[in-house]
């Protein structure tokens, strides 16, 4: 089950900028201790620091800066207690000594700073002003479209004004095929068909150019 992240340094207290009068506060000092955890960093900065910066302990958000370097943390409350103990100045020694348990740890992580950004100046921001107006110009002419088509349908429902007329439709002409040239012969027999008398013997002798017939008297 994760625990709660705790927004304060020290829950429970409340930080002022400024002392009052000495009676209006207790005379007991209290310490209390908290880990910073720097994650991975070079072996050398920390030795090769002669000082740092911490800013904004009892914010949710603290910053640590070590000559150059960065890092911004966040509260972190442990399931257990860690006990903090004090090295002594003499490397001979190599002697330990307890000083405190805390159950605070303040992880941090370098990042880097960067500028803001400038605000954007006058002129630019009465760009977008001026680039609206085309679009409330639109709207307005599409609203009195609207308005115009409404006062028609009701012209015409009420009869004051009569429906517009259609112009004729256009009859469609039709192409016709380019007939195909027919054989000669077929066309000479159907002429000789078309001359021919349908009431004739078809075994009746033919008769002379002249129209006359020959009869044997014999």
């Amino acid at each position: 089950m994760a625990s709660e992240v705790p927004t304060s340094l020290l829950p429970g207290y409340q930080q002022i900028e400024e002392f009052g009068p000495d009676d209006e506060y207790e005379g007991e000092e209290e310490i209390s201790y908290i880990t910073l955890d720097l994650g991975n960093v070079e072996p050398t900065l920390v030795p090769s620091a002669s000082g740092y910066h911490l800013i904004g302990l009892d914010t949710p958000t603290p910053f640590l800066q070590l000559q150059g370097t960065v890092f911004k943390g966040h509260h972190h409350h442990l399931l257990g207690t860690e006990m903090v103990f004090s090295e002594d100045r003499e490397l001979q020694k190599r002697t330990v000594q307890h000083v405190a348990n805390t159950e605070q740890r303040i992880i941090f992580k370098e990042v880097t700073l960067q500028p803001k950004s400038p605000s954007a100046s006058p002129d630019r921001q009465e760009k977008p002003s001026e680039a609206t107006e085309p679009s409330t110009t639109s709207e307005s002419t599409a609203q009195g479209a609207v308005l115009d088509a409404d006062g028609q349908r009701i012209d015409r429902m009420t009869g004051k004004a009569a429906p517009p007329t259609r112009a004729p439709r256009a009859k469609g002409t039709v192409k016709k095929k380019q007939s195909e040239p027919e054989d000669s012969s077929l066309t000479e027999s159907r002429k000789g068909k078309e001359k021919a008398d349908p009431d004739s013997d078809p075994m009746a002798a033919p008769s002379d150019a002249d129209g006359t017939y020959e009869m044997d008297t014999t």
